[in-house]
């Protein structure tokens, strides 16, 4: 859906020809600026496809993310639990 923005051509040529720009300037520059503003600038199916482009992406990067995460953690997890177990069998020796 598009709205398109309300402009009085005839005020602004009359602006401009006020302003000093020749008549014939100012009548192409009102056709070239109600040309420009009546164009859609994005259309709901445009919106639906940049929306489904950007989950896209963030469903992909949620991805690596979590696999780059996985792959650097890894490492930390088993040097945790190497501790652990270390600290277990030190405070088991001193205590019993």
């Amino acid at each position: 859906m598009t709205m398109p923005i309300q402009f009085d051509t005839a005020q602004y040529i009359r602006r401009l020809v006020e302003a000093g720009i020749p008549r014939d300037h100012a009548e192409a520059l009102a056709d070239g600026l109600q040309f420009a503003l009546s164009q859609p600038v994005a259309t709901d199916a445009d919106l639906v496809i940049a929306r489904t482009e950007v989950q896209a992406m963030f469903t992909r990067h949620e991805a690596e993310m979590k696999e780059w995460v996985t792959a650097k953690l890894t490492p930390i997890y088993w040097l945790l639990g190497v501790i652990v177990v270390q600290q277990t069998i030190i405070m088991t020796r001193l205590f019993l």
